[in-house]
């Protein structure tokens, strides 16, 4: 999962961990890169700190990287525009849910994303 907001990390850690999932925690898009390949779904912000690659910058990235493992990615993000879906769906989110969320949402999102097969 990738958030500059500890609060938010420590929320989809706590609702993914509940439902049996194995989570590694970002807070930036280039500490993301260094934990991939490995994990199968990616929770990212788009919102990340500028020191490092923006969320679609790394959205981009894990999607067309082979070498990243180009793991489903569910977007969590408060950019919530019309014009920030469509962007975020072209750069190949597979899921997209704006902050604030439910968190039911969220893992719902995920387990159908972690289906065996369903790539």
């Amino acid at each position: 999962m990738v958030d500059d907001s500890a609060t938010v990390r420590t929320l989809i850690r706590i609702n993914l961990e509940l439902e049996g999932f194995e989570v590694q925690e970002a807070d930036s898009g280039a500490r993301c890169l260094e934990l991939v390949p490995g994990p199968d779904v990616v929770t990212l912000d788009l919102l990340l700190p500028e020191t490092g690659p923006d969320g679609l910058d790394v959205l981009r990235r894990l999607k067309r990287d082979p070498a990243l493992g180009r793991p489903r990615v569910v977007v969590v993000t408060a950019a919530a525009l019309p014009e920030d879906r469509r962007l975020g769906e072209s750069a190949g989110a597979d899921a997209y849910i704006t902050k604030p969320f439910e968190p039911v949402d969220l893992v719902d999102a995920v387990r159908a994303l972690a289906e065996p097969g369903d790539r």
